[in-house]
């Protein structure tokens, strides 16, 4: 067998700050804690390409719920779109689950070294691993000793014939590890030999292409690699006494491949409807990951979220066959034979004295197909509550953004919540959750500096911004749940019953008398309590139906920012009366869509549909 040449590549890309950021769950750029403008470490888990000031920093990991829906939200810089006349994009969504995955405490990136190193916590005051990883060591490993793909395309980048797969044309130096992330697993898809990751869905401009991701997943299509990691393709490695080892697919189905939403480029905004590029995923089965995979009490799993981001350029046939009939790039155009060179010298017109003149072009060859990245820090993936049948749906309600006015939090954004504009019907589950940090720099925002808090109180319209009396308020049927998603079980309800006294939340008279209330951590007012960056407000049954507006007194500053949700609750629509929305649709249609989504699921059995109204009760 020759060496493999690639049939299609995901780093066939233009760019040049073309970034992607994930927003919800929170995206971390590599982030960590630390409490600057900028990430500390670049290298620390995985090879971004984004700004450096992108990225969330740690708070405490959410949980959701197996076979509940979360609407995954980003911003890509470069734009997207089927009708997008600029740029080929394509997005590939993916998880990963195992014990070992973890965002640990440091900025440091892991190495051989360092992957065991235990320590405690200075936040939890518990003993973990000190350093974040996601791919374990043995897949670094293997990659790092890896002959890289030799018939690639790499243009004019000077690769070596010997250089290993830590080094592409992208990332043209292989002594640079970024955390255990294969560089050439990570710029290329669908990879050719065995990869940690699981693929949710490819979104792509051009859906022509979408019989050959779903055929080459590895969720459907197992792969091949050396048992002697140094070679690459089943020649070499049979020839020096290695098995060419066989791993077995993921067992799952196809990732959906669909159509992506327009976005415009040169700008980290939203797609045509107003509304942020978005995804729903049904979060997996635990029994579809692999006891494996799974947490010592087999009933939750540590898992990552990742999304890549790839914008293509025509100058040259990068697709092959699939867009056209041209055949693709490979090896042998590589050097001088190349059809893109570094910042060329291209003639455009002749003066009248016969002169050519010749205009220089920014092209950088290494980015000239470019892949960008950004990951979720660890989540879990749980059982269901007792009692939650899986027929009931269970729809992730969270917060999005960061402190800061809309220019300090860029490229991230001020806080909102997700979704936005939620329809759903009576009888499901809303699962209130949010997360945050104390690490952000001291941006602007309510209460103590530095920190993230969100709540929520039920208001009589959008356009308001007190909100309604406690006891007029109908979002929640119990009090008690409307209570604490108010005042967050701060302290739990603990009051001061003297200035002096900690651990409980302080009088307005005691905050009066202290003199600076705002950065007062027992001022629960404010939310400003430690524990309230993380708060888990449990599944909440929908049982009547309405319009239901809500916001959130610490961050709703009218004409400064707003934070603010629309829950709308209808009965079960029938089937001719709903309408299916896409990617990038105006808000999140939960279950008055379940209806006629599972109209659609029934006649298009592959579909995400089909996955995301597998036993609803219609």
């Amino acid at each position: 067998m020759t060496p493999l040449v690639l049939l299609i590549a995901l780093s066939l890309v233009l760019g040049a700050l073309g970034d992607v950021y994930l927003h919800n769950p929170r995206g971390s750029n590599n982030r960590n804690r630390e409490t600057g403008t900028n990430v500390n470490n670049a290298n620390r888990m995985y090879d971004s390409q984004n700004n450096n000031k992108g990225g969330y920093c740690w708070g405490p990991p959410m949980t959701f719920y197996e076979k509940s829906l979360l609407q995954v939200e980003w911003t890509a810089q470069h734009g997207c779109g089927t009708d997008n006349n600029n740029v080929d994009c394509d997005l590939i969504l993916q998880y990963m689950c195992h014990p070992l995955v973890r965002d640990g405490f440091v900025t440091d990136t892991i190495t051989e070294d360092t992957k065991d190193t235990m320590e405690v916590d200075p936040k939890t005051g518990v003993l973990v691993y000190k350093y974040g990883m996601h791919e374990p060591f043995e897949y670094f490993s293997a990659c790092k000793k890896r002959t890289r793909n030799r018939g690639l395309f790499v243009a004019d980048q000077g690769l070596s014939k010997t250089d290993t797969a830590l080094r592409t044309r992208q990332e043209n130096n292989q002594n640079n590890p970024h955390g255990f992330e294969c560089e050439e697993e990570r710029d290329y898809y669908p990879y050719w030999h065995p990869s940690p990751w699981k693929d949710i869905a490819v979104l792509t401009s051009n859906t022509k292409r979408c019989s050959y991701f779903k055929q080459h997943s590895q969720n459907v299509e197992g792969k091949f690699a050396c048992s002697l990691p140094e070679y690459n393709n089943q020649d070499e490695c049979v020839t020096n006494q290695g098995a060419w080892a066989y791993t077995e697919p993921w067992g799952l189905a196809a990732p959906e491949c669909l159509g992506n939403a327009w976005s415009r480029d040169n700008h980290l905004g939203n797609t045509k409807t107003g509304y942020t590029a978005s995804y729903s995923w049904v979060i997996p089965n635990l029994s579809d990951l692999g006891r494996a995979n799974l947490n010592a009490d087999g009933k939750t799993a540590n898992c990552a979220f990742r999304i890549r981001y790839n914008i293509s350029t025509s100058d040259y046939a990068g697709w092959g066959p699939v867009d056209s009939n041209l055949d693709m790039v490979d090896s042998s155009l590589n050097g001088q034979k190349s059809p893109v060179q570094q910042n060329p010298y291209v003639t455009y017109g002749t003066d009248a004295a016969g002169n050519e003149w010749k205009l220089k072009l920014a092209l950088n060859t290494d980015q000239y197909g470019r892949t960008f990245e950004d990951r979720s820090y660890m989540f879990y993936i749980a059982q269901r509550p007792d009692g939650i049948a899986a027929n009931h749906r269970i729809i992730n309600l969270n917060v999005r953004g960061k402190r800061g006015n809309i220019v300090e939090a860029y490229p991230a954004v001020e806080y909102d919540f997700t979704p936005n504009e939620l329809h759903i019907s009576t009888g499901d589950y809303i699962h209130w959750q949010w997360t945050g940090c104390d690490t952000n720099p001291n941006y602007a925002g309510e209460g103590k500096q530095g920190t993230d808090r969100s709540n929520v109180v039920q208001m009589y319209d959008g356009r308001k911004n007190y909100p309604m009396p406690f006891a007029d308020q109908t979002l929640f049927s119990d009090p008690s749940v409307a209570f604490d998603l108010a005042h967050l079980r701060q302290y739990d309800y603990r009051i001061c019953k003297t200035t002096d006294e900690a651990d409980c939340c302080k009088t307005k008279a005691q905050l009066d008398a202290s003199g600076n209330a705002d950065q007062d951590d027992q001022n629960c007012f404010k939310l400003n309590a430690p524990k309230a960056q993380y708060f888990n407000g449990g599944l909440v049954q929908m049982k009547n139906t309405g319009t239901y507006y809500y916001m959130s007194t610490r961050n709703n500053n009218f004409s400064n920012r707003s934070q603010k949700g629309i829950i709308i609750v209808e009965t079960l629509l029938p089937t001719w009366g709903v309408t299916v929305t896409a990617i990038g649709a105006t808000g999140f249609v939960g279950a008055t869509a379940v209806a006629g989504g599972a109209y659609y699921a029934a006649s298009h059995p592959a579909s995400m549909l089909a996955n995301v109204f597998a036993g609803a009760a219609v």
